[in-house]
This record gives C-alpha cells, sequence and structure tokens, in this order.
C-alpha cells in the first residue's frame, strides 16, 4: 500500500498554547512529538465538523 502523499505547513501559536501542547505531549506514555498531536487535532476538527458550518465567538 502506498504511503499517503503529506503536505507541510508553517502555524505559529501562541505561546501559552504552546507550552499547553508541549506539556500535553510530553504527558504521555511515550511522550509524543508536537507534530503527531497537531495532525491529530487537524483530523478531529476535519471529522467533528465535516458537514457543518464552522462557529466562531466574534469578540
Amino acid at each position: 500500500m502506498a504511503k499517503s502523499q503529506q503536505k507541510r505547513f508553517t502555524v505559529s501559536l501562541d505561546q501559552a498554547d504552546y507550552e499547553a501542547l508541549r506539556e500535553l505531549a510530553e504527558a504521555q506514555k511515550p511522550p509524543l512529538n508536537l507534530q503527531y498531536l497537531v495532525r491529530l487535532a487537524v483530523r478531529n476538527l476535519l471529522e467533528q465538523h465535516a458537514a457543518k458550518q464552522l462557529s466562531f465567538p466574534l469578540g
């Protein structure tokens, strides 16, 4: 089976979000890398909102 093609991009996070993500990754047994957690978060977002309109808090 052929490996799916991946696309690389850059994302910037607030310092607090980055630290929280890093702490979450390090707390896993075994520790996970940040790239894996971000891919997992993106996949979860896409699955949860596959047929829905996203709503964003407007302040």
